[in-house]
């Protein structure tokens, strides 16, 4: 069968014409599979965005955190974070509740920041109850003697933070045991309301 071509174009000359052709549809395919997988390495992209963008809980340990670390915690500022800082100097943290043995933290601070803080030693999961159940292992109606009473069985006092606390152990070291409540009301930060609110559960 004669080859049209043959008549237009020499041998050499269909052969470029091929060499061409064929070059020009690879390049297409190679093109096209180069889109789909831009396109498939642009939805790769957008997982990874979504996957970054999702947001996870920063885990701050108070054994070592610094300052910085430590003001990402919710509720934990310049001030707070300083606080800690020295506390700790002075008194290693034994587990996670001991934060609320520092100045100026008390249950709700402390509630705030759990999801935040690397868990360690035997520390308790707050939850949506009275501080006196999660801070001071306390039932609502124990009585609290004012002159053997931890730090921590006076904070499960109504209006008592761990600052109070420390204000009450502070007292009774310098000035003895309580006699009644006209010795209680002389702590500094107590007053007739604190004293009105716990008047049931406070013994001397």
């Amino acid at each position: 069968m004669n080859n049209p071509l043959n008549q237009i174009l020499t041998q050499d000359e269909q052969r470029i014409i091929l060499i061409v052709a064929g070059i020009i549809m690879m390049g297409s395919l190679l093109s096209l599979a180069g889109y789909q997988g831009q396109q498939n390495s642009s939805g790769l992209s957008d997982s990874l965005r979504i996957a970054l963008a999702e947001e996870v809980p920063l885990k701050v340990d108070i054994r070592t955190a610094s300052a910085q670390e430590l003001m990402a915690i919710p509720g934990i500022g310049q001030k707070r974070a300083e606080d800690i800082i020295n506390y700790r100097l002075q008194f290693p943290f034994e587990n996670v509740i001991d934060l609320t043995k520092v100045s100026g933290i008390g249950s709700g601070i402390y509630r705030r920041s759990y999801p935040y803080l690397v868990v360690f030693g035997d520390s308790l999961l707050p939850e949506s109850t009275s501080s006196e159940q999660t801070i001071g292992k306390l039932s609502p109606g124990e009585i609290v003697n004012l002159n053997t009473a931890t730090l921590e069985q006076l904070c499960s006092l109504k209006g008592i933070g761990p600052a109070k606390a420390k204000a009450i152990i502070a007292y009774r070291e310098q000035h003895g045991d309580f006699r009644d409540i006209s010795d209680f009301i002389k702590v500094k930060g107590i007053g007739t309301g604190t004293i009105e609110a716990n008047l049931n559960r406070i013994a001397f």
